[in-house]
């Protein structure tokens, strides 16, 4: 049995590695430790334990990005460091180029506790990368926290939740192969040692 759990596991590992481009298309289940497929054929971008999807082909209201990114297992982005932020405007970049400007919802918002937190941790949001003079919640209606991506940067803004943008998901994984192998091979060591 743990002969074939190891086998499954490595199939598991090569395909993840077997991917290009960086792209994974597996995360693995926090609560089963099994890997499965978020979004077949589409690339993910992976940085630490986080998958990132960029729904580009997406365009809805602040909730309707949540819906969407909950479908497919994952949340709307929190955004917490500057380093996070950094890298999601390298991978647009690197994937948009000099076009014109995107804007993605994140998970931040005021809608649930009138204060700033991400919905997607929960934690209050203590980084930003504002535009000049954000947030301001302009008409006492702005809600809701996009990115813009451009050229200059990726900026932050809050605005009304209804507004369409694309989504930004994101994923943990909180079991890696590598780590779930290397227990079973250190299970499966201590077992013919006892036998």
């Amino acid at each position: 049995m743990v002969k074939q759990i190891m086998m499954v596991l490595l199939t598991i590992l090569f395909k993840l590695k077997m991917n290009s481009a960086g792209s994974v298309n597996y995360a693995i289940n926090k609560d089963t430790g099994v890997a499965q497929a978020i979004v077949p054929a589409v690339k993910l971008e992976q940085k630490g334990n986080t998958l990132y999807y960029f729904a580009y082909t997406m365009e809805g209201s602040w909730f309707q990005a949540m819906e969407f990114c909950k479908g497919l297992n994952m949340d709307l982005v929190s955004i917490e460091t500057e380093e996070e932020n950094n890298f999601l405007f390298d991978q647009m970049t690197e994937f948009f180029g000099d076009t014109d400007e995107y804007r993605f919802w994140t998970s931040g918002t005021t809608l649930a506790y009138n204060k700033l937190v991400w919905m997607g941790t929960g934690r209050p949001i203590v980084y930003g990368n504002w535009y000049p003079g954000e947030p301001n919640n302009s008409g006492n209606d702005e809600k809701c926290i996009e990115i813009a991506y451009s050229k200059k940067g990726l900026q932050w803004n809050d605005v009304n939740q209804i507004r369409r943008r694309h989504a930004l998901c994101e994923a943990k994984i909180t079991k890696s192969v590598t780590d779930m192998v290397s227990k079973l091979c250190s299970t499966s060591t201590s077992v013919k040692n006892n036998n």
